[in-house]
Formats: structure tokens, C-alpha cells, sequence
């Protein structure tokens, strides 16, 4: 899998030029609010498939005033070294991201580096991960699905495309029924493997969590459930289409449609007694890092996916329990980390192996 070994920003975000190579553990990032941490993070997370850990609009990574951004990196992957420029495209007055690896940007290259690179991530609003709604916590879990299948996300997208398409179609004059019989089909048969993939990615967590109370001393025990009240028990192709039909009017009448995976929520059981909705911040942001722990160490060991991590501001109510499970993973996985925060003393408990940075403004 591939560490990155430097990158070089011109006209991206607040930067107009910044470039910083890095080591290939653990890489802390310091300074003031505003300077740009994140920025850099989220340029790391552009060398793969999307627009990042913040999902931006392209034109927004451009610096104001300048006409385009450009991105510079070398990556190891598999001992061999690779050159990566990202940069933007303008066609029909819309921009696009376009990666070229060695100077090619064939299909095949593409493929290769997706396959080369997986991301886990922390973002500060994931310390209110159980009180956000629910589709924050579908895109947190959709988002481990993607670090071990990067093709995921074309059949979230697809799944979305089919829905504005069936909405279209129940709101227009004259309904072609040919066409909604196909697109109700479509969506599902898509519907469906989204429910399975969430269930397989949140059995993998609870059973990596279960398997790791033996090394870990966990504050908690934790226990993760789909809520969906359309599917609550094993539902085949032809119930699913049913529903769609049935839920025609209804559907045509308030808009959306009202069942489906884009309806689901995901919660978490507590010490088998309540919800993580209730925990404090800080208690929350444990449970996030146990979910990141147990996802790293399925890609790891069961994958052979030795992912990068993106953990933006994690310096804030880190406990000793949120501590232990950042060092936990420091020590435990020869992989590449990138932390964030605003002050160096907040990485004292961190091994004196880290490399820091100090971060400003250009």
C-alpha cells in the first residue's frame, strides 16, 4: 500500500505555495486556527477517487483569485516510487479533477493508485457522531465501506441517480410507466446491496470489537445496529419492488421516496443499556476511534490494506482512554498517520518517533 513521502500545493486553498515532505509513520501538524492544517489533509485525501475528506466542490479548492490549483506528490507503493499531479480542468465553464500518475492518466492508472491507497479519517464533528443525523452516521459507515471497497461509492451514486430519476418521473404529466417499472427495478436490486454491504461492514466492526477486548481496555463495550423500519427482517428483490409500487402515490404526493437505504440510521448500544447518543463528547469521540481501531485492524489483517490516516483537530478532548487507543494504533500498525491540532504539548503521550510541523499561512 502506499506512504507518501512529499507533496507541494500551488494555489490551493490558502496556500499559494507550500511544499513539505514527511515521514513515513507519524506526522503531527501544528498550529493556529485558520493556518491551513486541514487544508493540507484534505489535499493528502485528493490522491484517490472523490474531492476529499470535506467532499468540496473542485472550484472551491482553488485559491481566490487564481484560475486553478496544482498538486505535487511522491508516493511510495510497493517499494517503488511513483510521481502524482493533481490538478484542475475546466470544461463548460464546470472543473473537473484530473490525476495523472507517472504522467498518465489512463483508466488503468487510475485503478491502480485506488487500489493502492485507502483513507480512514477523523473530522472534529465525529465527537458528535451519535447526536448528528442520521445521514452523517450513513456517510461515516459508507466511508469505511469505501477504505476496502473503492468502488462503493459509484454504486452510492448510482443509487442517488436512480432516486432523483424515479422522483422525476412520478412528478411529470404523463408517467411512463416502461421507464419507472425499469428505474423501480434498478433501484432495488441497488438498494439491496447497499443493505448488505452496511450489514457485512457493521458485523466486521462489532465482531473486530468483541475479538480486541482481549489486547485493549476498552472504556466500552459497543455494539452497532442498523434502525430501518423498512427493512427489519431478510427481504428478497420482489418484496422490495412491491413496496416501491405501493409507496407510488405517497411518494408522488409528499416527494422522496420513503423507503430504501437512504432512510437508515445507524446506533450504537452502549455497555448493552443505551445509546451512544447519550455519552458526553469526549466519551463519544472514544467510541469513533474504537470503530477507526477495529476497521484498521480488519483492513490490516484481513485485508492486507495498510491504510493512511487523517485525523483533523484530534488533539481536543483526548482522555486517557482516547489516549491509549491513539497509541494503540500508533504502535500496533506500521502504517502512515497525519495528525492535526493546535498546540504541540497536546502530542506529549505520543512517541518521540513523530515527526512535527509547524504550520503557517502562506
Amino acid at each position: 500500500m502506499a506512504k507518501i513521502k512529499d507533496i507541494e500545493f500551488f494555489n490551493f486553498r490558502n496556500f499559494k505555495h507550500l511544499k513539505s515532505s514527511f515521514d513515513k509513520n507519524v506526522n503531527i501538524l501544528v498550529g493556529d486556527n485558520g493556518c491551513g492544517k486541514t487544508n493540507i489533509l484534505e489535499g493528502i485525501s485528493l490522491i484517490a477517487k472523490g474531492r476529499g475528506i470535506r467532499n468540496s466542490n473542485i472550484v472551491n479548492l482553488i485559491k481566490k483569485q487564481e484560475e486553478n490549483f496544482f498538486i505535487k506528490s511522491n508516493l511510495e507503493i510497493q517499494k517503488n516510487e511513483f510521481n502524482i499531479k493533481i490538478f484542475t480542468e475546466q470544461k463548460n465553464e464546470k472543473f473537473k479533477k484530473i490525476i495523472k500518475i507517472n504522467n498518465d492518466a489512463s483508466k488503468d492508472s487510475q485503478d491502480f493508485l485506488n487500489h493502492s491507497i485507502s483513507y480512514l479519517v477523523f473530522l472534529p464533528e465525529m465527537e458528535r457522531l451519535f447526536q448528528a443525523s442520521p445521514s452523517y452516521r450513513r456517510n461515516f459507515l459508507d466511508r469505511l465501506i469505501f477504505s476496502s471497497r473503492n468502488d462503493y461509492n459509484r454504486l452510492i451514486n448510482k443509487y442517488k441517480k436512480s432516486l432523483l430519476e424515479r422522483n422525476k418521473i412520478l412528478q411529470s404529466y404523463n408517467i411512463d410507466y416502461d421507464w419507472l417499472n425499469r428505474i423501480e427495478s434498478e433501484i432495488s436490486l441497488l438498494g439491496l446491496e447497499i443493505y448488505k454491504l452496511r450489514n457485512t461492514q457493521l458485523n466486521i466492526l462489532n465482531t473486530e470489537l468483541n475479538y480486541m477486548k482481549n489486547d485493549h481496555n476498552f472504556q466500552f463495550d459497543v455494539k452497532l445496529e442498523i434502525k430501518d423500519d423498512f427493512v427489519n427482517t431478510e427481504i428478497n428483490f420482489e418484496e422490495y419492488l412491491s413496496n416501491l409500487i405501493n409507496s407510488r402515490e405517497y411518494d408522488k404526493q409528499f416527494g422522496g421516496t420513503k423507503i430504501g437505504p437512504h432512510k437508515s440510521d445507524i446506533i450504537s448500544i452502549v455497555n448493552n443499556e443505551f445509546e451512544a447518543s447519550l455519552l458526553s463528547t469526549g466519551q463519544q469521540k472514544t467510541i469513533v476511534l474504537m470503530l477507526l481501531l477495529a476497521q484498521c485492524n480488519y483492513l490490516v489483517n484481513h485485508r492486507k490494506i495498510k491504510p493512511i490516516f487523517l485525523f483533523d483537530e484530534i488533539g481536543s478532548h483526548l482522555d486517557k482512554h482516547n489516549r491509549q487507543i491513539l497509541l494503540d494504533m500508533i504502535k500496533k500498525f506500521e502504517i502512515q498517520f497525519f495528525l492535526t491540532g493546535t498546540d504541540k504539548n497536546l502530542f506529549s503521550f505520543v512517541s518521540t518517533n513523530a515527526q512535527f510541523y509547524n504550520i503557517t499561512e502562506s
